[in-house]
C-alpha cells in the first residue's frame, strides 16, 4: 500500500514546527526595559503566531478536494519564485541606496506585480496600496518605535534629509 503525503498539511505541520521554535528561541532573549515600549521579545512572537495561525488556515482551506496528483511547482511556478528571489535582491541592495521608504513602495509594488500572475488588478489601487502600506510601517517604525530605518546612501550623498 503506497500512502502519499498531501504537501499542504507537510507544509503545514513544518510552518507550526518552525512556529514553535521561534517562540522557544525568544525566550531566550534578555529583557532589559527602561521604558513602556514592547521589547525585543514583540515582534518575534508576532511572527511566530503569524506563522502557526497561517500554517493552520492553510490546511484547513487550502487541503486539495481532488484526488489528481498535480505538480508542486511547474516550470512557470519555478520561474515565478526565481524573479520573487531576484526582487527580495534588488529590494535588499536598493533599501540601502535609496532608503527604506522609497525602495519599500517600488519593491512592493513589484512583488503585487509579480504575484497578481494573470489576474487583472487596477493599478491605482495597486499604487496607492503600496505607498500607503510603505509609509505605516516607515513612520511606525521610525516615528512610533523610534527605529530609525536605512535613509539611503543616495540622499545623504546629495545631502538630502529624509522624513
Amino acid at each position: 500500500m503506497k500512502h502519499k503525503f498531501n504537501r499542504t498539511y507537510v507544509m503545514g505541520i513544518l510552518g507550526l514546527a518552525l512556529a514553535a521554535w521561534i517562540a522557544w528561541q525568544t525566550t531566550m532573549i534578555p529583557e532589559r526595559l527602561v521604558s513602556n515600549e514592547p521589547g525585543p521579545k514583540f515582534f518575534p512572537f508576532i511572527s511566530a503566531a503569524g506563522i502557526a495561525l497561517f500554517s493552520i488556515l492553510s490546511m484547513i482551506f487550502d487541503a486539495p478536494k481532488d484526488k489528481e496528483a498535480k505538480p508542486y511547482l511547474d516550470r512557470a511556478g519555478w520561474t515565478r519564485m526565481g524573479l520573487i528571489m531576484a526582487e527580495c535582491l534588488v529590494y535588499c541592495f536598493a533599501m540601502n541606496f535609496i532608503g527604506f521608504w522609497i525602495a519599500s513602495i517600488l519593491g512592493l509594488f513589484a512583488f503585487v506585480w509579480t504575484l497578481k500572475g494573470d489576474k487583472k488588478i487596477n493599478i491605482v489601487f495597486a499604487v496607492v496600496f503600496c505607498i500607503v502600506l510603505s509609509s505605516i510601517c516607515y513612520f511606525g517604525f521610525t516615528r512610533g518605535f523610534h527605529i530609525p530605518l536605512p535613509s539611503g546612501t543616495l540622499w545623504r550623498t546629495l545631502d538630502i534629509k529624509m522624513p
